[in-house]
């Protein structure tokens, strides 16, 4: 067999053209889709789904951009890619949804539910997420930044590696959550609810716990420059190895030794 060798540039061009990246819905391959029956791949912008029962319904990689689905019932729906960024979700049931890779980004969640759902990859920056339920959700490497996420349901969730920079979590829940590596600069967590949270090697530069509960949760390397913790309650929490631990910090803790 005769040895075949490849110049660099041809090799380099390649491996950039064998890569796959992760796809989402566009306008080039998405045909008008039918509203009563509604299918993937489809383009869905036009139709208006509010109340509609479509649970276990299989909407992959279809665009929804500015679609109203408020009130629908989308339990265990596959979107996986889709776009439906600008979208109306309020009060959506989205439990246990398929929504790996897709655009939220300007989405109405208020108070939609998402327990369960799997988010990995997901853009939901300056969404509105008041109220929103996300007990139990899988959202790793998930773009959250900006977004309003006041009364946050967000217990046992995996949030590791995510962005939450400038995000609003006012009297957020998020007990027993994984955040490891997560990134948290600039976030407002004023009376959020952190116990048990595993928040070891966070960015949590400049960012607000101001009255948060923090008992038995994990700063181990985290980055705290410029982070405010007026009035909270630390309790077991755990800060070995932290990074820039403000002044206030320090004292609060050697008051609170015995």
């Amino acid at each position: 067999m005769r040895k075949v060798t490849l110049r660099p540039g041809l090799a380099a061009l390649l491996v950039v053209v064998c890569e796959v990246p992760s796809v989402r819905a566009s306008d080039a391959d998405s045909p008008r889709g039918n509203c009563a029956a509604p299918e993937p791949r489809t383009d869905l912008r036009h139709c208006d789904f509010s109340r509609a029962k479509l649970s276990g319904i299989d909407l992959s990689h279809t665009l929804l951009d500015g679609a109203n689905l408020e009130n629908a019932d989308l339990s265990g729906c596959r979107m996986r890619g889709s776009s439906l960024a600008g979208a109306n979700l309020k009060w959506a049931k989205l439990v246990d949804c398929e929504l790996t890779g897709a655009d939220l980004r300007h989405a109405e969640l208020f108070h939609a539910v998402l327990d369960g759902a799997t988010l990995d990859g997901a853009d939901f920056s300056r969404a509105q997420m008041f109220g929103a339920n996300m007990n139990g959700v899988q959202a790793r490497k998930t773009n959250f930044s900006r977004t309003y996420m006041k009364d946050l349901l967000m217990e046992n969730a995996d949030v590791s590696e995510s962005r939450f920079d400038g995000a609003f979590m006012f009297r957020a829940v998020l007990i027993e959550s994984r955040l490891e590596g997560a990134s948290l600069r600039q976030v407002a967590l004023t009376g959020a609810a952190l116990e048990e949270a595993d928040l070891s090697d966070c960015d949590l530069t400049g960012s607000l716990l101001n009255g948060a509960h923090l008992d038995g949760a994990s700063f181990r390397g985290a980055r705290l420059g410029g982070t405010r913790f007026t009035n909270a309650a630390l309790g077991e929490a755990d800060f070995s190895g932290a990074i820039e631990v403000p002044a206030q910090l320090e004292e609060m803790l050697r008051l609170a030794k015995p």
